[in-house]
């Protein structure tokens, strides 16, 4: 694990450097090393030749501490011509020759290269200093005049130039917990329904937006996309298709006369145990989930024209998949899983469904009933005869569960849950 030049100082193998001659005379044109000549001394070791020797500070401080070298010290490298390289010699050396008259000269070449370098082998703390350059400046992430001390940019800012640049704010709605930032890729976003002012250094900073509410865990949500009643052009009837039913009931209410009227609507087909589950769309269609029926319901009450989707070349011996309907807030709905081993998912815009597989997450039968979109878009699936809540991302489709065995266990658990005003989700036993 160690290396060095035979007769020389072993050390780690990270004690190297690459200098090219051109390099090493912009080093000693600004002061930074001290080049001499073995002369008719050099060291013949076989093959290898070494001609010349090179004695060096403040030029690059991994390698530097790499070779033992510590503040105070320089690091001293003799050049091997056939190969072309420098090999490390060791520390504060002040003779490279056997010859008594190179060797004073030598000396005096090594006071003079410790008068003309700097003091400290490294930039203080935040800074650097680039090949070839007598002086430090600020690095990324830092600022601070040219030569001087450097202070890194505070939370909710960052800079990504070197030198006297001022730190900038983490634009707005944006935060930022990183002290020395270098990039704006720091700055997080706030959460959903929350705001901030640019250079926020919390995600407490992140407040809610104008019409939204706190969710009591951090979050904040908009409380009319619960409020069915106040969404416009909300229709007037709702239907309540029974799993063996062959018409779907429709009741017509008229609210501000208190009175209700029932029409049937034709849904007959040769299944029985249709739909478990209906959710209505932002078009106004309602979409019914299948529980023993390969399809999916669509009935529109503004006509009471009832419609599927076939899906027989997908479940052809469909029994009670799915118990539960979910909105996405990208207006797909999500079908929770009971029987089956995936997530049903389908778009109203195209009626094209889909499914997502879970067996990698859970497979027992029975498995949920019902679901719930939490203000942080989450899907969450009721327990049934699972032992763990259901999770499930529509953002990325991801599956996830949390277990409740130190709860409560057994079969038939809950059916369907609420999300209540405080964000907590509350499962109908």
């Amino acid at each position: 694990g160690a290396q060095g030049a035979e007769g020389g100082t072993c050390v780690a193998a990270g004690c190297r450097q690459d200098l090219t001659w051109k390099d090493v005379r912009l080093l000693e044109k600004a002061g930074l090393a001290i080049v001499g000549g073995l002369g008719q001394s050099a060291v013949k070791s076989g093959v290898k030749r070494y001609a010349a020797w090179m004695c060096v500070r403040g030029w690059d401080a991994h390698v530097q501490r790499s070779c033992g070298a510590g503040p105070q010290d320089y690091s001293c490298w003799r050049f091997e011509e056939a190969n072309t390289e420098w090999e490390f010699l060791g520390i504060n050396m002040y003779s490279f020759s056997s010859d008594e008259t190179l060797r004073a000269r030598e000396r005096a070449q090594i006071r003079v290269l410790e008068s003309v370098l700097p003091t400290s082998l490294v930039c203080p703390g935040g800074s650097v200093s680039p090949l070839g350059s007598t002086g430090c400046r600020c690095k990324a992430g830092f600022t601070g005049p040219d030569g001087g001390a450097c202070t890194a940019c505070s939370a909710g800012t960052y800079t990504g130039d070197e030198g006297s640049a001022t730190c900038v704010n983490c634009p707005a709605d944006t935060y930022s917990l990183t002290v020395g930032a270098s990039a704006v890729s720091t700055c997080l976003d706030c959460p959903a329904g929350t705001v901030s002012n640019d250079g926020s250094s919390s995600v407490d900073n992140c407040t809610c937006a104008a019409g939204f509410v706190s969710d009591g865990g951090g979050g904040c949500f908009d409380p009319t996309f619960f409020d069915l009643a106040a969404a416009p052009d909300f229709p007037s009837s709702h239907t309540f298709p029974g799993p063996y039913a062959t018409r779907a009931l429709v009741a017509n209410a008229d609210y501000d006369a208190g009175s209700m009227s029932f029409v049937g609507v034709d849904i007959s087909n040769t299944a029985t145990r249709k739909y478990s589950c209906a959710v209505l769309t932002p078009s106004g269609t309602i979409v019914m989930g299948p529980a023993s029926t390969p399809s999916v319901g669509l009935f529109d009450p503004a006509t009471n024209i009832f419609s599927t989707v076939d899906l027989s070349a997908i479940m052809p011996n469909a029994n009670w998949e799915y118990q539960g309907g979910v909105l996405g807030a990208n207006g797909k709905v999500y079908f929770v899983p009971h029987m089956a081993n995936n997530v049903g998912v389908f778009d109203p815009a195209t009626s094209a469904f889909s499914i997502v597989d879970i067996t990698g997450t859970i497979s027992t039968t029975a498995k949920y009933s019902g679901g719930v979109l939490a203000p942080n878009g989450i899907i969450y699936f009721t327990p049934n005869n699972a032992d763990n809540v259901g999770v499930f991302d529509p953002a990325t489709n991801a599956s996830s569960v949390i277990d409740i065995t130190g709860t409560i266990s057994g079969d038939a658990k809950y059916f369907g849950a609420v999300l209540a005003p405080n964000g907590k989700i509350i499962f109908v036993p």
